[in-house]
This record gives structure tokens, C-alpha cells and sequence, in this order.
């Protein structure tokens, strides 16, 4: 059975709440049952690798696995960074969600 990841970096709880509701109703709506949330406060100029993401959930999850964010800026601290992140999910074949536009990205 497939895992259902749910990532949020926030520095501060209210966003980390604004976040945690994205993800939660993406998910209720798309039939994602048992979240499993990974937590992240790292600043965004920080690289994905350099943080839990880069050493910790990515390296554990499996093809077709589904990880939710609530949108791309999350993962990586540019645009070209994100692509990256975003490449090394679809090398492992894992599903990613963006919860903030409610669509699958990978």
C-alpha cells in the first residue's frame, strides 16, 4: 500500500496551519486517507538537500508513493532548485501533489 506523505515548512504556526488546512482538504477531497506530515522550519534560502527533505523523505519513500505540498515554492529555495527536487521524485516514481491548485504534478 502506497504512503501518503504531507510536507510543510513554516517558520511560524500560522502559516504552518494555513498549510496543514490546504493539505488536509486536498487530501479529504482526493480520498488521501493517513497523512503522514514531515515538519520543516528550515529558512527558504536553505537547499533541499540540506534539509530533512533532501536527507530524510525523499531517500523514504517508493514508487508510487504520494507526497503532498502545498505548492512548489516549498521545495527547493529557486525555481531551477524545484525542478531538480521535482526530478529526483520522478526518477523514483513517486506521485507529487500540489494541495494549493488541487492537481497532481508528477
Amino acid at each position: 500500500m502506497p504512503k501518503n506523505v504531507a510536507y510543510i515548512v513554516a517558520d511560524d504556526e500560522s502559516e504552518k496551519l494555513i498549510q496543514k488546512a490546504t493539505i488536509d482538504g486536498f487530501a479529504k477531497q482526493s480520498g488521501f486517507d493517513d497523512l503522514e506530515y514531515f515538519y520543516e522550519s528550515e529558512k527558504g534560502y536553505v537547499s533541499w538537500k540540506n534539509r530533512d527533505l533532501g536527507k530524510t523523505i525523499l531517500p523514504s519513500l517508493n514508487e508510487g508513493d504520494n507526497f503532498i505540498v502545498s505548492d512548489g515554492a516549498k521545495l527547493g529555495n529557486s525555481t531551477p532548485e524545484t525542478d531538480v527536487v521535482l526530478m529526483y521524485f520522478a526518477d523514483k516514481q513517486i506521485n507529487v501533489y500540489f494541495a494549493k491548485i488541487r492537481m497532481k504534478i508528477l
